[in-house]
């Protein structure tokens, strides 16, 4: 399971990914709330899950989860 180090490996725009994807938001929302197309957030969910080393956002959820990591909407 990641752990606070795979954190650290992601950009800024990742960990506000993350967080709205740990706040249960979809692709089209996320986007809606970053200012960005759908399609640019599944590719920072790609980089996401790549960086972590996990498949897919309910992985991401869980890693957030269990590791208390402490993301931030900004």
């Amino acid at each position: 399971m990641p752990g606070a180090e795979q954190l650290d490996r992601l950009t800024k725009r990742e960990k506000q990914v993350l967080f709205w994807i740990v706040e249960g938001k979809t692709n089209g929302d996320i986007g809606r709330i970053l200012g960005i197309s759908h399609r640019t957030v599944e590719k920072h969910c790609e980089s996401i899950f790549r960086k972590l080393g996990i498949e897919n956002r309910y992985a991401a959820i869980v890693c957030a989860l269990t590791n208390n990591w402490q993301l931030a909407p900004e």
